[in-house]
């Protein structure tokens, strides 16, 4: 064969290798590209809300018992400590609690000396043994809203001990506690005010009792908690609206849609109408 005619048949077979390679290379450095711009754009952080998931554990003093006089009790006076705190996937709301706790408890967190370590051994006799407890609950989630509950019990001689109640609601967005001026529709607080102590004669009435209080007496509390059928319930202290023997009071309210700021409430399934 001419050695010209085996240049010019050959010339297309290399021209079509080195398409064939520049396509590969620009198909690669393409896909090499949209892997950089993914990896340079990851989802933004703010616009995930995270499902708040908690467990319970029992917090570990250096003194769970503490013993010593008190001038109001004769002898020596034994207080059990203990301490119910979260570990959840939320580090803020967790260390707010663990915050409290310290500062609440900071005498249990106290290493003793040797001679509180002694009186700590004491074995008190039986209405010297007090108790000072508190616990925090994990009450679920709606949306960017975390709610949480918080009992402290406390005995401190008697026929019967004491507790006290308090709600939080978290906003994972604002990281921020909500307080019920934050819920309450401005202007709208009388009102508010009015429905309530509405719910609270409709309580009464049930429980064959005249209201513990007078309306004038009577305030908003401000330990609040909103339920997933879109009420808001409100919980009141041991003797705030009957006497202790009835225990705490909790009043709830169903039509919160000119109260309520509409983006505290979870919303409401559709109900679905035949045509």
């Amino acid at each position: 064969m001419n050695k010209n005619v085996l240049g010019l048949v050959l010339i297309p077979f290399i021209l079509s290798g080195c398409v064939k390679k520049a396509e590969e290379k620009t198909t690669e450095k393409i896909e090499n590209t949209a892997i950089t711009k993914v990896k340079e754009l990851p989802p933004k952080e703010e616009s995930v809300i995270p499902a708040m998931i908690a467990r319970n554990f029992v917090v570990k003093f250096e003194q769970p018992k503490i013993c010593g006089p008190n001038p109001d009790v004769e002898g020596i006076v034994c207080t059990s400590k203990e301490a119910i705190a979260l570990k959840s996937n939320i580090n803020w709301i967790d260390e707010i609690i663990d915050k409290e706790i310290r500062k609440d408890y900071a005498d249990a967190f106290t290493p003793p000396s040797e001679k509180q370590k002694q009186l700590n051994q004491t074995q008190a006799e039986g209405l010297n043994n007090w108790s000072d407890s508190v616990a925090y609950r994990f009450n679920g989630q709606f949306g960017q809203y975390v709610q949480i509950s918080k009992v402290s019990s406390e005995y401190s001689g008697g026929a019967h001990g004491i507790s006290t109640f308090e709600d939080y609601v978290f906003d994972l967005k604002s990281k921020k506690r909500i307080r019920l001026k934050d819920i309450v529709v401005t202007g709208k607080m009388n009102p508010l005010k009015d429905e309530l102590w509405k719910q609270y004669e409709y309580w009464c009435q049930e429980k064959d009792m005249e209201p513990y209080i007078s309306k004038e007496d009577f305030k908003v509390s401000e330990n609040f908690y909103i339920s997933q059928s879109g009420g808001i319930t409100f919980d009141f202290q041991l003797y705030e609206l009957a006497p202790y023997v009835l225990g705490p009071v909790s009043l709830e309210l169903h039509d919160t849609d000119q109260l309520i700021k509409p983006e505290f409430l979870p919303p409401r399934p559709a109900l679905k109408t035949e045509v």
